[in-house]
Parts: structure tokens; C-alpha cells; sequence
């Protein structure tokens, strides 16, 4: 008798949790579950962009269009925060899903300012069959290991957004909340 008076308790916080659990995922697109996304290092994402750049430089030398590399670098931060500066070789997310063909088969790396919003992009590019890798630690990283920033116009600047002034950076950059 005890015992079939605890089942339709339990069935019902059962139930009620997986109710209250799905708007926490949707808010966080997919953050706490989803695909499993690879996730790609500082050195190793500046060694691919400086190996781009020289492709890109003895094209230029030779008169030959330079090939498809075979990633696209997408900051995902707001239009705000990549007014202010990108990692070099980076668009836009609004570029890139404006484009998506031109990218189709290259590897996809977004990043953010700490990795959030990468993580959840980057899930939701897995789930629709893209390859992709994360850049786990994002532009607080790049800017931590003291790597050069542009702005969209690709002039050199040492500014960086940071969404908040609780962020530490090196004191060669300027930090930009606003």
C-alpha cells in the first residue's frame, strides 16, 4: 500500500523536472547537452591563421589567387562588442550565415569573449552537420597570450571588448565594456 502511494509522487516530479529543465536548455542553446564539439587551442589557432596569411602573401608575390583554406574563423560576439576588434582573419557571424555556401566544407571556428557563446554555436553547427571546432577561451585567451587584434576594416588596434570589467587583460591592450 506504501508503496503505490510514492509512484504517483515520484512520476510527477519526474515529470515535472523534465518541464522545468527544457526552457534552461533552450535558453542556453543547447550549452548542457547536444553534440560533443571539439574544441581548438590559442598556439594552434594561431598557427593556422599565420600559415593562411603566408599562403595568402606568396599568392599575392606570385599574381595567383591564393587557394580556399580549409577553415573560416566566426566571431560570435555581439555587433558592439566586434565593432571594437576581432582576431585577425575572422568575420563576422552575420557574414558567415549570410554566406554559409561560400563556407560549406570547411571547418567552422567560433569564438566569443570566454567560450559560452562559441560552445552553443558551435553545438548547434554540429547538430546541423557542420565541422567544427570551438575556440575554447575565446578572445580573452587571444588577447592573454598577447596576440595582435584588428578592427572589421582590418587596421591594427589594441582595443579589446570584454563585455565587463570583472575580465583581466595584459596592459599593452584597452579593455572596452561599452
Amino acid at each position: 500500500m506504501m508503496q503505490s502511494r510514492l509512484i504517483l509522487p515520484i512520476a510527477t516530479v519526474t515529470l515535472l523536472s523534465a518541464m522545468t529543465l527544457s526552457p534552461v536548455s533552450a535558453q542556453f542553446g543547447g550549452f548542457f547537452g547536444g553534440p560533443k564539439v571539439e574544441t581548438i587551442g590559442t598556439a594552434d589557432l594561431s598557427r593556422l591563421l599565420q600559415q593562411q596569411q603566408q599562403v595568402e602573401a606568396k599568392s599575392e608575390e606570385r599574381g595567383t589567387n591564393s587557394p580556399q583554406s580549409s577553415f573560416v574563423v566566426v566571431d560570435v560576439r555581439s555587433e558592439a562588442e566586434v565593432k571594437v576588434s576581432v582576431i585577425p582573419g575572422a568575420i563576422t557571424k552575420a557574414q558567415y550565415e549570410k554566406n554559409r555556401r561560400q563556407y560549406q566544407g570547411r571547418t567552422v571556428i567560433p569564438y566569443c569573449t570566454v567560450g559560452g557563446r562559441s560552445t552553443a554555436y558551435a553545438k548547434q553547427l554540429a547538430k546541423a552537420g557542420v565541422k567544427v571546432k570551438n575556440y575554447q577561451g575565446s578572445i580573452l585567451k587571444w588577447v592573454g597570450a598577447g596576440l595582435p587584434l584588428v578592427t572589421l576594416d582590418g587596421q591594427s588596434t589594441n582595443r579589446v571588448h570584454t563585455y565587463s570589467d570583472r575580465y583581466r587583460i595584459p596592459a599593452k591592450y584597452e579593455q572596452v565594456t561599452e
